[in-house]
């Protein structure tokens, strides 16, 4: 299934990677020519914008996570670039030259770009059911891009079709509101004409479906509208209905169990709805994370080659997952999520390193080409936020409960009593914190605390907490509102001077 689809997107990508440079600014001039002519090269270019998610997805974890009181920066005392960057990233004094905010910003328009080509050819196309399968899948794929510039970097640029080069230096950034009526006309009109499937065929597996546009359409609806507005109302059913999908669970037992989830050799499981994909095997299409997030210096004991140790797990973190541990109950979670240290293949003398594990590929053979898909949308986040809206608009009702205990249940945990969580703010809170544990290292944790407006306290709060660097005279500041967004690139503001950059930069 997944070889199927990438050998497809190998014949392809000389043409595609040509035709989506988008260098330092977000316009497209994509060369279709005389390539672009029927069902299969338009399949090639949906299967390329998939594929540009990689380059998205290798940066996201630093913008979001990184960010956030999951993680933190391990190194001190370096004085290597990307230490230097991290830094920033870590405590919030990012510079507007940051690479990676630009690498991220420059990844995300060049995906973009592909989806918009794809959108520009879909009149070759001559199976109408096929034809409306591509259209859903990058408007889903476009929408679900946008969704994460907007509230990474507030307003940006919206493109939706091929621009020169002088009209792109002219171009202003459009208000966020104006980028959510993009994001959700793009997932609205894939509901309304039901142009994805309720499941790919195997030859496809991995790529979007309705329940993917349902799951992605819910959450911009959370984020974007009040509790009790219209749009924020329907999420509920949409949630709703990605559950019942699912193969409406009613207990723990009944859902994926947690390790299992992220295992390489259980892909595209049950839990998953939509998931960046990677392959293995020296074909320029394995997972960096490995080699990203692996322990430095551990000696071929836990991964091999010499990986660099970021996304490093916080104290708060861990002490987060240690506190569910309750006499021989431990939060399941967490093994697989981090890990304390381990033992020296070499010397059999184990060693305290703390680590994050959720996506390392032990039997990986070469340095960033491992085989872990990376997880987007899946059920354990759809069930908890069903909990949360249901809590917010109804209060804590006994459905509210069953969803998020049995998110508990599948971590090993003991279940909350009905009157443990008797009110909203209670029933809030616990949600809340189950967030964090259920999806932690999944680019998560920094929306959701933009979203409940948390982030500045959270974070904050974390940095009174967080003993950082110890041996070291690191003076960690509180942040502000306006350092919840990133610094718009300053190659994009070189190349056009009047774009406005955000507030404090």
């Amino acid at each position: 299934m997944k070889r199927t689809i990438i050998s497809i997107f190998l014949s392809a990508v000389a043409c595609i990677s040509v035709s989506c440079n988008m260098e330092q600014f977000p316009y497209s001039e994509t060369a279709d020519g005389d390539y672009v002519t029927d069902d299969a090269s338009v399949e090639n270019l949906v299967i390329g914008a998939y594929n540009g998610l990689h380059d998205v997805l290798y940066y996201e974890w630093a913008v979001t996570e990184l960010r956030s009181d999951n993680a933190r920066m391990r190194a001190t005392g370096s004085t290597s670039q990307d230490t230097k960057l991290i830094e920033q990233l870590d405590q919030a004094t990012i510079e507007t030259a940051h690479t990676w905010v630009a690498d991220y910003w420059e990844a995300c328009y060049s995906t973009i770009n592909r989806t918009n080509s794809v959108l520009h050819n879909l009149d070759v196309v001559g199976d109408p059911v096929l034809r409306a399968q591509f259209r859903g899948e990058a408007q889903f794929l476009r929408a679900m891009l946008y969704f994460n510039l907007v509230r990474l970097y507030g307003p940006v640029f919206i493109v939706t079709k091929k621009t020169g080069a002088d009209e792109a230096r002219r171009m202003q950034r459009s208000p966020v509101n104006d980028v959510y009526t993009l994001i959700e006309t793009d997932l609205e009109s894939i509901i309304e004409e039901s142009l994805l499937p309720e499941r790919m065929t195997d030859a496809r597996m991995g790529r979007a479906t309705m329940s993917a546009a349902k799951s992605l359409l819910a959450k911009v609806y959370m984020t974007h509208y009040a509790v009790g507005e219209e749009k924020y109302m329907s999420a509920k059913t949409l949630l709703r209905e990605v559950l019942v999908a699912a193969g409406d669970p009613q207990s723990g037992g009944e859902l994926v169990p947690y390790a299992k989830i992220f295992a390489k050799d259980n892909e595209m499981n049950k839990e998953i709805i939509f998931a960046v994909r990677y392959l293995s095997g020296n074909v320029g299409l394995g997972s960096p994370f490995t080699t990203l997030f692996g322990p430095l210096n551990n000696a071929n004991s836990v991964v091999m080659g010499s990986p660099k140790h970021y996304n490093f797990p916080s104290d708060n973190l861990l002490s987060a997952y240690n506190a569910n541990a309750e006499g021989d109950k431990v939060d399941l979670r967490k093994a697989v999520v981090l890990a304390e240290g381990y033992t020296n293949a070499t010397t059999g003398q184990w060693k305290d390193e703390r680590f994050m594990v959720k996506y390392l590929d032990p039997d990986m053979a070469t340095e960033y080409d491992a085989e872990n898909d990376w997880p987007v949308l899946r059920v354990g986040d759809i069930a908890l936020l069903y909990a949360e809206i249901l809590n917010e608009t109804e209060g804590p009702t006994a459905e509210a409960l069953k969803y998020l205990n049995l998110i508990r249940a599948r971590a090993g945990i003991r279940a909350y009593d009905a009157a443990e969580l008797a009110s909203r703010y209670q029933f809030r809170e616990a949600v809340r914190h189950e967030r964090r544990l259920e999806l932690a290292f999944e680019n998560q944790r920094w929306f959701d605390l933009l979203r409940w407006g948390t982030a500045v306290a959270t974070v904050n709060e974390y940095f009174a907490s967080e003993i950082f660097y110890t041996g070291y005279s690191y003076v960690v500041n509180p942040i502000a509102q306006w350092q919840t967004l990133l610094p718009v690139p300053i190659s994009v503001i070189n190349i056009n001077p009047d774009v406005a950059q955000n507030v404090g930069y």
